[in-house]
């Protein structure tokens, strides 16, 4: 506290805020016989935080929360009113304060309520100079079960908890292994599983005070993981402090996917201003005050944060010394395909192999072979539970599987991701669904997904199919009441117990309709179709050949533990009970969507890789003919070149931001807009951000996908060769999964209606700014919200309804929401670029693509004046110089890009590594690549699996 004493010296606004609130905090009456804060720390001479911690139990608490709600005051009094603040721990009582939601004798009453609950709450908290993976490494080997990752505070810097004995084990290890590790110098733990009492005690705090109301000002807290809404019982929210771990790194990417990138730290240190600085590192946004600005930032977004040190932090001392960095920066393998443990990704790679792949079109042929692979896969696969906790794998899982066959990929949508995804997330209880989760990790029972009803195809936001409850038999029965309501959807052929997560309306004992939920309904055994289900002939889609029917239901029976209910309940007489409403329901529902949104782009980035791959190796074998140059490979023309490097570097592009939607989805399991409005379709309500990935990246692998189909002529269109197969997955994800137009139409509705005033952000000059790009973006979105508030207002001022006000607009709507999208997906590229070690492969793909994006959007840009044609004069030599500085390391691209050739060889391609490049593994990946397993006579490791755990 010494240095806010000091910097309240040299400041006289902020000695006047810090007086202004400790007086408020004195007249509230709220802190016991406290000393008054501002005698103490804006007298002569002030205590340090030590002497501060020896003090009365509450004062080292409430001075620090009070110096918060006054630096915050400051900065918004210099800089403008916050957009957003983000609390981080104890944080989370400035923060509230600040953003209007009780006053500030309430909030020092809450940090002296908690100061008092922390004196009787045991355990103590390390700082740990390392990744959050390898601290729970540590954890795991040393902490015996008691020790777990209470903050996040960087890639490079952890703080875990448990008991001191526990965690002399863990630094002693963390020593061994040459890491730093600090023990806090707090009598107390926090952010730990087993403080469930102390929460408990905390909450009673909370609500025997005054109540928190609605925040004036948006709220991000670091322990949710999410802003926090109208609909969050705040006093719980703010106790689970206490239990549930901080995580920087994944609020700070739920800031930056919303916009926000302008960062003040409201506190005297800079500890979570450095912190910040490194999680945004080479993302564009700016962090004030701690050295290490970013001068790139395109955006004017202010966010506040807000954090205790002494609550997981120390003194500043002690802080520097555990800022040791040991961890490395992301290789370009963990970009493209995840952060795994060393056996997972050769273990999927064994079980992909086993299977040739095979054309097969006819469903007698076709459904056996599928789910001969798709058992071989599941045995390679950690149980569902597992697998849905790590978004890294959950991706590769579905990447992989889609590069090595379209149709099973799909499966795993269908199946893995959307099905099994629906059980965890809203099963009443994870025992009531227990026994299926096993069948289907085991390939005994095989699940899909329905939600899509033949009469509303590619909009959810209502369900005709409904689920009658029997209080009787506790049981509801599914009825399709008319034939909009047929459902359609992927159900197999292959003999054997067969269901789907059915999605329903359902309706009480008393006949009243509740929202809509999903049920694990059971349409088939081994005899054929159960009772009630009635199956149409499957219904043919040739871009991907799967078992498609339409399916409807006439009284099927499905028991309540069946029901996945989420937090609503039924009464002992039927009644349905549920604190949601139903808009807030239905996004609920289909919030595994995030699920899908946050894997997806992975696969079809991986698509898109693979498909440049084999066009770069088509066109490097095949000779051209005519006249002008007989017998030159077709790789040695420019135009080839032009599109195939393009698709290269348009590939890396969407494998930036799959990368980024996977942290995404880490950072938002929980939707981060819960209560948002639902307008054509619920997906952006569900997750903004993710939505936005998923139209922009289906959109994005399509068009690569097609352009590698074209540069390979009749090869391309073969099935056997895969690229059809690819392109059909792609474009399958236009309607699927969300259908892409409706999600831009709603993220322009409401980004119109969140848009703020203030000027077009500034685009660097220089076309090779790695900023520049995101820039130019940037303003256009700002161009185009600024052209549709005054298009939408003049016509609401005309007295049209809304139909009438936005029906001639939603093509410019969805102007801006594509717009949107494909500025998180530019920001990506200089984010990721400065994650990886320096290369110059990556670096010129980077730039490629940001040319190439400019290139087919500049039409746009110029018609809404986002840029004078001066500005994009230089565009074309540009880009042919971009094409030229690829080019030297097109092998080294090619060998990074591609999928091993014994799950993609395809026919008609050559094999192997291409002619002249170095010595590779099949699929020009190196030898000990993630996925590759070693050659023959090498050791493998004790992760790698052996033949026999691949029984067919």
């Amino acid at each position: 506290m010494q240095v806010l004493s000091r910097a309240a010296a040299r400041d006289g606004a902020l000695r006047r805020a810090l007086r202004a609130v400790y007086e408020e905090i004195d007249a509230s009456a709220g802190t016991g016989a406290l000393p008054s804060p501002a005698a103490l720390l804006l007298g002569a001479d002030p205590p340090g935080g030590r002497e501060l911690a020896r003090g009365p139990v509450g004062l080292q608490q409430v001075a620090h929360y009070g110096a918060a709600v006054a630096w915050q005051r400051v900065l918004a009094g210099r800089y403008g009113p916050p957009d957003a603040l983000l609390a981080v721990s104890f944080g989370e009582l400035a923060a509230l304060t600040a953003a209007g939601a009780w006053t500030v004798g309430a909030g020092a009453r809450a940090a002296y309520g908690l100061a008092g609950v922390l004196a009787r709450t045991p355990g103590g908290l390390t700082l740990i100079g390392c990744g959050e993976a390898r601290a729970a490494e540590l954890a795991a080997r040393a902490g015996g079960g008691r020790v777990a990752v209470g903050c996040v505070n960087s890639p490079r810097e952890c703080v875990l908890g448990g008991p001191p004995d526990r965690l002399a084990a863990v630094e002693g290890l963390a020593a061994a292994e040459g890491l730093s590790a600090v023990r806090l110098h707090l009598p107390f733990g926090s952010h730990h599983p087993e403080l469930g009492r102390q929460r408990g005690e905390f909450e009673e705090v909370l609500r025997g005070g005054p109540p928190i109301g609605p925040t004036a000002v948006p709220v991000y807290s670091a322990v949710a993981g999410r802003r926090y809404t109208p609909a969050d019982d705040l006093a719980a929210r703010v106790a689970d402090c206490l239990v549930r771990p901080a995580h920087l790194p994944r609020i700070l990417a739920l800031l930056a996917a919303h916009g926000h990138t302008d960062y003040r730290e409201a506190g005297p240190g800079s500890a979570l201003g450095r912190n910040a600085a490194d999680c945004l590192r080479g993302t564009g946004a700016r962090v004030h005050g701690t050295g290490e600005e970013c001068v790139h930032g395109a955006g004017t977004e202010r966010v506040h944060g807000t954090r205790a040190e002494r609550v997981h932090g120390t003194g500043e001392e002690e802080r520097e010394r555990g800022q040791r960095t040991v961890t490395t920066d992301r290789t370009l393998d963990e970009l493209l395909h995840g952060r795994h443990h060393p056996g997972r990704l050769p273990r999927l790679h064994r079980a992909l192999a086993r299977h040739p792949y095979r054309v097969a079109e006819a469903a007698a042929e076709r459904e056996p072979y599928l789910y001969r692979r798709l058992r071989s896969l599941l045995r390679a696969l950690p149980a569902a539970a597992d697998l849905h906790a790590d978004p890294d794998g959950l991706a590769a899982v579905l990447a992989w599987a889609a590069v090595a066959d379209p149709r099973l990929g799909m499966t795993v949508v269908t199946q893995s991701v959307l099905g099994q995804g629906s059980l965890l997330r809203l099963a009443g209880a994870r025992k009531d669904v227990g026994p299926e989760l096993g069948a289907v990790d085991a390939g005994d029972l095989r699940i899909g997904y329905l939600v899509t009803e033949a009469g509303r195809a590619s909009s959810h936001l209502g369900a005709g199919t409904v689920a009658e409850f029997r209080p009787d038999r506790r049981e509801f029965v599914l009825h399709t009441a008319e034939e909009a309501d047929v459902k359609f959807g992927g159900v197999p052929q292959y003999p054997g117990p067969r269901g789907a997560v059915v999605i329903a309306r359902a309706v009480d004992a008393a006949g009243r309709a509740g929202g809509v939920f999903a049920f694990l309904v059971r349409l088939a055994d081994h005899d054929g179709p159960r009772p009630g289900v009635a199956l149409s002939a499957p219904v043919p889609v040739g871009a991907l050949p799967l078992s498609y029917h339409r399916v409807r239901f006439d009284g099927v029976r499905v028991p309540e533990a069946h029901w996945l209910r989420d937090d609503a309940d039924l009464d002992a007489d039927g009644h349905l009970h549920d604190p949601r409403t139903p808009e807030d329901r239905l996004r609920r529902t289909l919030a595994v969507g995030q699920d899908l949104w946050g894997v997806l782009p992975t696969a079809l980035a991986a698509l898109a890789r693979q498909s440049a791959v084999l066009a770069v190796r088509h066109s490097r074998h095949r000779e051209t003919r005519a006249a002008l140059a007989p017998g030159t490979p077709l790789l040695a023309h420019r135009s080839q070149q032009r599109a195939l490097l393009g698709a290269l570097a348009d590939a890396f592009a969407l494998s930036c931001a799959a990368a980024r939607a996977r942290e995404l989805l880490a950072a938002a399991r929980e939707s981060d807009a819960a209560g948002a409005e639902s307008g054509f379709a619920p997906w952006a309500a569900v997750s903004r951000p993710l939505s936005a990935y998923k139209a922009h990246c289906a959109d994005e692998a399509e068009r690569i996908i097609a352009e590698c189909q074209r540069c390979c002529g009749h090869a391309g269109l073969a099935d056997g060769n895969r690229l059809a197969g690819y392109h059909g997955f792609a474009r399958s994800f236009d309607p699927a999964g969300g259908d892409s137009r409706l999600i831009r139409y709603d993220l322009g509705r409401a980004l119109l209606a969140e848009a703020g005033p203030g000027g077009p952000p500034p685009v660097p000059a220089d076309l090779g700014d790695p900023g520049w790009w995101p820039a130019v973006l940037a303003r256009h979105q700002h161009t185009l919200t600024a052209w549709l508030r005054r298009a939408t207002a003049e016509r609401a001022r005309g007295g049209a309804t809304p139909f009438e006000v936005w029906n001639p607009l939603l093509d410019r709507a969805a102007e801006l929401g594509a717009a949107y999208a494909a500025r998180l997906a530019a920001e990506d590229l200089p984010r990721a670029l400065a994650a990886l070690p320096p290369d110059g492969a990556t670096d010129a793909l980077a730039h490629l693509a940001a040319l190439r994006a400019a290139d087919r959007t500049a039409g746009a840009l110029l018609r809404h004046r986002t840029l004078a044609p001066g500005e994009l004069a230089g565009l074309e030599n540009a880009l042919e110089r971009g094409y030229d500085r690829l080019l030297p390391y097109l092998e080294q691209v090619e060998r990074a890009f591609a999928f091993p050739d014994d799950i993609v060889l395809p026919e008609g391609f050559p094999e192997g590594s291409p002619e002249g490049s170095p010595s590779s593994s099949p699929g020009g990946f190196p030898e000990g690549s993630p996925g590759v397993p070693a050659r023959e006579g090498r050791s493998e490791g004790p992760n790698t699996p052996s033949e026999q755990e691949f029984p067919e």
